[in-house]
């Protein structure tokens, strides 16, 4: 489901304008999916829409093993980047895994700036002083993406909090997404997760709240869709509450899922202990708004970022089912409800996700005010690819 999110992942190649490279960033992986790519992506993208030359380095790409090889050939690789373009203006390191080889990409390099990303269950399952020493290592600031993990890091110091882009075509593919009439038919709702992960992300409980608000106020479909393998045990599940499911959706697959969806549902459970789980964020929550669906949110974690409560969305009063099924049916009874917190929920996305506005935002954060700007830097034997 991310054919449309990830086409602007792709390794640039040297302008031919004389400038040197700005940013250098190292990613955990192209082409896998998931909201680590699609953040990164959009990162890269308004970056490149300002006018900033960005180099791209990939760990891992499909057909490619999480080898000591495949690790080997990326450090290599870093590190021919980091001497050919330097002085490089931001090392942005795209997951705190990479920080090994950022340590010496850094030493290379010498950047005046650079940041490593934190994103969620990254921050809960990695101990206070390995996040430290890696952080540390790298020379970097942390990044991360809502007010709620930076929160979580402040150990670190102070994190710079940059929340998660949406590609500027996939906003206007879901801007223009027709809500359906719903005052005849059967309420729809709807969850989008990683389907490996269904259990952190409370799909079980979200089913079982189905159940019961089947019971009070009459049919509901339940839809969950998301990228796959999706387990066995995950498919018995929806199997034996007749629950749809979609394997990997393509972008138009999961557009029209959030225009027909009445109310959506992203259900994380948040867990500091292994199996860490939680949500940093939530950007399918900010994309099923641009649809114009409104929203049911984690009840902790950093998603208070991602909606207005009580007017684009709400959350239940704890992660059991029967919480979740009592919000549920209080909603989806009053269908007028819905579809003017759906008009609030369309309009209140569209502004924050402004693309101008975010290119501007990621550009002062990761370049700073004060730097020169690239031009200035153009130094002889930077166009060497």
């Amino acid at each position: 489901m991310c054919d449309m999110k990830n086409s602007v992942s792709r390794n640039r190649h040297v302008r031919q304008d004389g400038r040197t490279g700005d940013v250098l960033l190292l990613a955990p992986s192209l082409g896998l999916g998931g909201g680590i790519e699609r953040y990164l992506a959009t990162l890269e993208q308004a970056l490149d829409g300002s006018g900033t030359q960005v180099r791209r380095v990939d760990l891992l790409a499909p057909g490619r093993r999480p080898s000591l090889t495949a690790k080997a050939v990326f450090a290599a690789r870093a590190l021919a980047a980091a001497r050919r373009h330097a002085p490089i203006r931001c090392l942005l390191v795209g997951h705190p895994g990479l920080v090994p080889v950022a340590a010496v990409v850094t030493a290379a390099a010498r950047p005046p700036r650079s940041f490593v990303a934190f994103y969620g269950t990254d921050i809960w399952g990695t101990r206070p002083l390995r996040r430290t020493l890696l952080t540390r290592l790298s020379r970097a600031r942390p990044l991360t993406i809502s007010s709620f993990s930076a929160g979580a890091m402040l150990s670190l110091g102070v994190p710079a909090v940059l929340p998660p882009g949406i590609d500027p075509g996939w906003r206007q593919t879901l801007l223009s997404m027709p809500r359906l009439a719903v005052a005849d038919r059967t309420p729809v709702l709807l969850t989008v997760c990683r389907l490996p992960q269904w259990r952190g992300k409370g799909v079980a409980e979200l089913v079982e709240a189905t159940r019961r608000v089947r019971e009070r106020i009459g049919a509901v479909r339940l839809v969950v869709a998301g990228q796959g393998p999706a387990p066995t045990d995950l498919v018995d599940l929806l199997a034996r509450v007749d629950a749809e499911l979609y394997v990997s959706p393509s972008d138009a697959q999961l557009a029209r899922l959030y225009g027909a969806a009445d109310l959506f549902a992203l259900c994380t459970r948040t867990r500091v202990r292994a199996p860490s789980s939680g949500e940093g964020f939530g950007i399918v929550l900010v994309e099923a708004q641009l649809a114009g669906c409104p929203v049911v949110a984690p009840v902790s974690g950093g998603s208070s970022d991602a909606y207005v409560a009580g007017m684009t969305g709400w959350s239940p009063v704890d992660e059991s089912a029967s919480a979740l099924a009592e919000l549920l049916e209080q909603v989806l009874a009053d269908r007028v409800r819905l579809v003017e917190a759906g008009g609030r929920a369309r309009e209140w996305a569209r502004t924050v996700t402004d693309p101008d506005a975010y290119a501007e935002q990621t550009r002062r954060l990761l370049l700073g005010r004060d730097e020169p700007a690239p031009a200035e830097r153009a130094r002889p034997g930077a166009l060497a690819s």
